[in-house]
């Protein structure tokens, strides 16, 4: 399914390639958007919602402000006895700072990311008086991204960023100019 998606979406990046440019990152405008991606950690689907409010500031250049959410979940087994499930829901703030192109269709960032991971971990198995340990806290991490304008108020995106707690992520999903 993974795989079906990414190559879905290359095949609509070169197809539209080739047409006209169209609307870019404008100031003072919201955009929203969806995600699936595989997380590095436990080597997982994850689902993702993206925003971002974008400005200009003065002597610095275009930023987007605004809140991502991921969510994801994974086994691992325990010597053939159980598995040990987790589950992570990210929720936090973005900050990313956008390069002006020549091309407008294309739309390349980088930025930080400030996220609280309320992770969970269970024990599927024999009853072995094995403790749940707590999971997840605090992340800091770096992400860099490109979206490719198809239509004035819709792009293809592609992120990939790696932070704290071990974990990283590739992304490719969609943003609507709102």
């Amino acid at each position: 399914m993974l795989l079906r998606t990414l190559y879905s979406t290359v095949v609509l990046i070169i197809l539209f390639s080739f047409g006209s440019a169209n609307a870019q990152y404008t100031m003072q405008k919201d955009y929203l958007g969806a995600s699936v991606g595989l997380s590095f950690l436990g080597s997982t689907p994850q689902i993702g919602i993206n925003y971002e409010h974008s400005m200009e500031l003065q002597n610095f250049g275009r930023v987007g402000i605004g809140g991502i959410f991921r969510y994801w979940s994974y086994s691992e087994s325990y010597y053939n006895d159980g598995n040990w499930n987790y589950t992570d829901v990210l929720i936090g703030a973005q900050g990313n700072y956008h390069f002006l192109l020549n091309n407008e269709s294309f739309d390349p960032w980088v930025g930080l990311v400030l996220a609280y991971d309320a992770g969970s971990v269970s024990w599927n198995g024999p009853d072995y008086n094995y403790s749940e340990p707590t999971y997840g806290g605090f992340f800091l991490g770096a992400q860099a991204g490109i979206r490719y304008w198809i239509q004035p108020n819709l792009a293809l995106i592609a992120r990939m960023g790696f932070g704290t707690l071990s974990y990283g992520a590739l992304e490719l999903g969609v943003d609507f100019k709102l």
